[in-house]
């Protein structure tokens, strides 16, 4: 996995309750631009997602101020959205691929203005739209937030352009902000338990909310364990003893050096070395040094 590159710019949060805030800000009006970057799996998408959808008034009529767009979509159907649902909220959510077409560029720069009312246009003729009546310019009061997986902008100008008009964030969460969030939603306890317990040696670049239903879904296959440790945890031999010796698991010494062999492919010396390691710089009081 390439290692993660957090823009200059942006502002790093750590938790999720600080992504709330900034979501809250957006749906209250708070923001014209909110621009959200940060790796896959996060739950960033639903986060916005559900604050999209329609609710019901006082009077049981359905109200709808926000619209949700996917980016996977060509530039004309998000002009076309756009349009259908000018003035509203508008999240696009994968807007690095509506990015990458110039068309997209043209319409994101148009839709990110810092204005109440602002001019959008189409640059040419289109045949889709014209036969569904959708003039080429249009003026629209929405408020945009854009979701992204990685921060690709292109040319240096187009950067300052977007970066200088947003409310520019990089979500950038612990292990244990992952695992805190995960149980919200998540339904198996032997599961969520055992990633508990690897928090430690979790990469904190590849944890994700996925990790949880991927683990889950190998029940059946019996390697449910295996798949977490080789998926998502370090190879750190260190890591490993700290582990090893604080699982309940492993009720002697050699299934825990038995498990670090397998699991590290380091010696059984080496163990005795770490675990002598730990107990020197007061991580592991409770360790018994022996080998």
């Amino acid at each position: 996995m390439r290692s993660k590159t957090i823009p200059a710019d942006a502002e790093v949060l750590r938790t999720y309750d600080e992504l709330r805030e900034f979501r809250d800000s957006f749906f209250n009006g708070e923001f014209y631009f909110l621009l959200l970057v940060g790796r896959q799996g996060l739950s960033k998408s639903w986060e916005f997602q559900q604050r999209c959808q329609p609710y019901k008034d006082r009077d049981g009529h359905l109200v709808s101020v926000a619209h949700y767009i996917k980016g996977n979509i060509s530039p004309v159907v998000a002009y076309q959205l756009a349009y259908e649902h000018r003035n509203k909220l508008l999240t696009y959510d994968d807007a690095e691929r509506l990015w990458g077409d110039s068309s997209g560029r043209y319409l994101l720069r148009d839709l990110t203005e810092c204005k109440f009312r602002k001019p959008v246009n189409w640059q040419t003729d289109n045949k889709v739209l014209a036969r569904l009546g959708i003039p080429k310019f249009f003026e629209t009061s929405s408020r945009v937030a854009l979701i992204m997986n990685r921060f690709a902008f292109g040319d240096a100008h187009e950067y300052d352009a977007i970066v200088d008009r947003a409310q520019f964030i990089y979500f950038d969460p612990t292990p244990l902000e992952i695992h805190k969030n995960a149980a919200l939603w998540f339904w198996d306890q032997e599961v969520y338990d055992y990633i508990a317990d690897r928090l430690r040696i979790v990469d904190p670049d590849k944890l994700s909310a996925r990790a949880y239903v991927k683990a889950f879904e190998r029940k059946p296959k019996g390697d449910w364990k295996e798949f977490i440790d080789r998926r998502y945890c370090k190879q750190s031999g260190e890591q490993w003893v700290a582990v090893l010796e604080s699982d309940p698991k492993y009720q002697s010494v050699e299934e825990r050096v038995a498990e670090f062999v397998k699991r590290t492919g380091l010696s059984r010396a080496t163990y005795f070395t770490f675990k002598k390691t730990l107990k020197a710089d007061g991580q592991a009081k409770s360790f018994d040094v022996d080998g």
